[in-house]
């Protein structure tokens, strides 16, 4: 275990921390993400994955390894150092309004190909980054095996996602900048997009369906929008079905993630019944 005790804001590990905290261009190019938060550091760490370093609040230049608290001793065993930051320090690079006491930097797992079947969620240019962590983080509980994001969706490993995903971004296979049409014109199985009613221009071999009659089958790409905007018309053709979730008089939508979450839900208990 690699202890460093850090006391100036110009050593490197404090400016790298400060450029991931406060630059969304400088998380989108360096290959690495910032963690907030013991808890997810503990969900990267899992399954063998290293931190790059793991950054904790210390009250005293005199801490060591053995009076560090245990949960920390463990994440420090993961990572391949461990920096010890004065509180003044720590808290000027934390988003947070009340720091956890544990940052962390560490590597964007890399994609892997585009599903062609299974459970699948789709992203069309979600942009708030509440909404895409939230979304990852109900698909990976309701066993979607990936998230795709369209190239305009909120960047899926900025701070406010990660904090709003609860490390399921770690669970589950999240691949950003994906061309919707291609990716779903090759997908071999069902392709659902929530809707609130039909849309002009939509093809007439798309079936509409409510929620409470609707029929999935075993390999399912469900595919939610941006709110304001909607369905990108470049996605009609790429679609199977529509799905409308039933609303009292005078609701005209719900939320992208609360739609996605009763969506991914009645999906997945549909799927079970087919296994």
């Amino acid at each position: 275990m690699r202890i460093k005790h850090v006391t100036s804001r110009d050593n490197p590990i404090v400016k790298q921390l400060a450029e991931l905290t406060k630059s969304a261009s400088a998380r989108r190019t360096g290959g690495m993400c910032l963690l907030e938060g013991e808890h997810l550091a503990q969900s990267y760490a899992q399954n063998g994955r290293r931190l790059s370093q793991l950054v904790l609040r210390a009250e005293s230049t005199h801490v060591t390894e053995t009076s560090i608290p245990h949960a920390h001793r463990v994440l420090a065993n993961a990572a391949d150092e461990t920096i010890l930051l004065s509180p003044g320090i720590f808290d000027s690079l934390s988003t947070l309004s009340t720091p956890g006491g544990v940052l962390a930097i560490a590597s964007v797992t890399l994609p892997p190909p585009l599903a062609r079947g299974g459970f699948v969620l789709a992203l069309d240019v979600v942009q708030d980054p509440g909404n895409v962590g939230t979304l990852i983080r109900t698909a990976a509980a309701a066993g979607a095996s990936q998230v795709w994001l369209s190239r305009d969706c909120a960047f899926a490993w900025s701070t406010k996602t990660l904090r709003a995903s609860q490390g399921a971004h770690f669970h589950i296979d999240v691949i950003e900048g994906v061309n919707l049409v291609e990716a779903l014109n090759a997908f071999c199985g069902e392709r659902w997009a929530t809707l609130p009613r039909p849309r002009v221009g939509m093809p007439t071999s798309m079936q509409m369906h409510s929620l409470s009659t609707a029929a999935f089958g075993a390999e399912v790409a469900l595919i939610v929008s941006n709110e304001g905007a909607g369905l990108a018309e470049s996605l009609f053709g790429a679609l199977t079905h529509g799905l409308s979730i039933p609303m009292s008089a005078g609701i005209e939508s719900l939320n992208v993630a609360s739609a996605g979450a009763i969506a991914l839900y009645a999906i997945a208990m549909q799927r079970r019944q087919h296994k």
